[in-house]
């Protein structure tokens, strides 16, 4: 492997200091005259020297690097939310570190420990545990932004998830279905609980069966069977994720049943793969670009006061509810 090349050597190939390439470098703080700067450019284009962020963060304090934490990168919504967040963090000059903690607080709070030793200006998380998330990152002097569950001080971003639950229950109720149940997320988790609270605001006074799940295709084929083997079982079923859907639809097809002749189903994200599952799933679309553009610009603005926003969210509907004139 060749040795790295460093300032020293471009200090050799310009014909002058080190001093003078790290003025060029680090834009200062010595002016450096038009000539020499171009002679110092041109002996780095040469050489292919490549100055190091952390310490050109030491010397400037950024790195034009961003963090975002994400639970699960398998998940098609995170990681479309990803996606979003790089391409717009990208538009801007910044680089996006991408960590997946797996839902486990240890594992987050450590890949946070090593975000902030590689200097990032900012990260974008969402957090299984947003408290000690937030003092961890407060600890660090690190902007950041939840996206979802947050701390009780500080800027968030998250999406009308009573709001979303209450319209997906009560288009299914439109369609005159009764028995409606609920594949939920992990008990506990607070956008598991908005949802449930929205599905349980729009059954009102009727029969309603739930059950927590992971937020996992396993946990909806799972959570599926279940109310499928119930002495009443449903006649639709609202899944608080996009991935517990697709469980869902196979556990139905295991057990026999079509969607949505036999069994309506509505879910709750609007991933890319809901459009393409079969039949197509009618859905609660987030705002992936939105959250993503806000989040980044929030980084971005040193001067920017701390932002609670709740975006809103859309039901799209097709052809896994019953709608026969719906999109396929």
């Amino acid at each position: 492997m060749a040795d790295r090349v460093t300032q020293a050597d471009v200090a050799k190939a310009a014909g002058t200091s080190m001093a003078v390439v790290s003025y060029v470098v680090n834009g200062g703080p010595r002016p450096v005259a038009t000539a020499t700067r171009q002679r110092v450019l041109d002996a780095i284009q040469r050489t292919g020297y490549r100055p190091d962020g952390i310490a050109r963060a030491l010397v400037g304090g950024s790195t034009l690097t961003l963090g975002l934490v994400v639970p699960d990168i398998a998940n098609e919504f995170f990681a479309e939310l990803a996606g979003a967040v790089e391409q717009t963090a990208r538009a801007a000059g910044r680089t996006v570190l991408l960590a997946s903690s797996e839902g486990n607080t240890d594992s987050e709070l450590a890949l946070l420990e090593t975000l902030l030793q590689r200097r990032i200006d900012g990260v974008v998380i969402i957090s299984q545990a947003p408290e000690l998330a937030d003092e961890l990152l407060e600890q660090g002097n690190t902007r950041r932004v939840f996206l979802g569950a947050a701390p009780e001080h500080g800027s968030s971003i998250g999406v009308d998830n009573t709001g979303g639950a209450f319209a997906a229950t009560q288009h299914l109720l439109e369609h005159g279905y009764e028995r409606i149940a609920l594949i939920g997320g992990p008990a506990g988790d607070s956008v598991a609980e908005d949802r449930l609270i929205g599905w349980q605001q729009a059954m009102g006074d009727r029969e309603a069966h739930f059950v927590h799940q992971p937020f996992t295709v396993d946990g909806g084929y799972v959570g599926a069977l279940e109310l499928l083997g119930s002495a009443t079982p449903p006649q639709a079923v609202f899944a608080a994720s996009d991935r517990q859907a697709i469980g869902l639809l196979r556990a139905a097809a295991d057990e026999g049943l079509s969607v949505p002749d036999d069994l309506a189903v509505v879910t709750f994200d609007g991933s890319a793969a809901s459009a393409y599952a079969v039949p197509s799933l009618t859905t609660i679309q987030q705002p992936i670009t939105e959250m993503a553009e806000l989040a980044v610009r929030q980084l971005l603005d040193l001067h920017a006061d701390p932002i609670r926003a709740v975006l809103d969210v859309a039901l799209v509907v097709r052809r896994s509810c019953g709608c026969s004139s719906a999109r396929p």
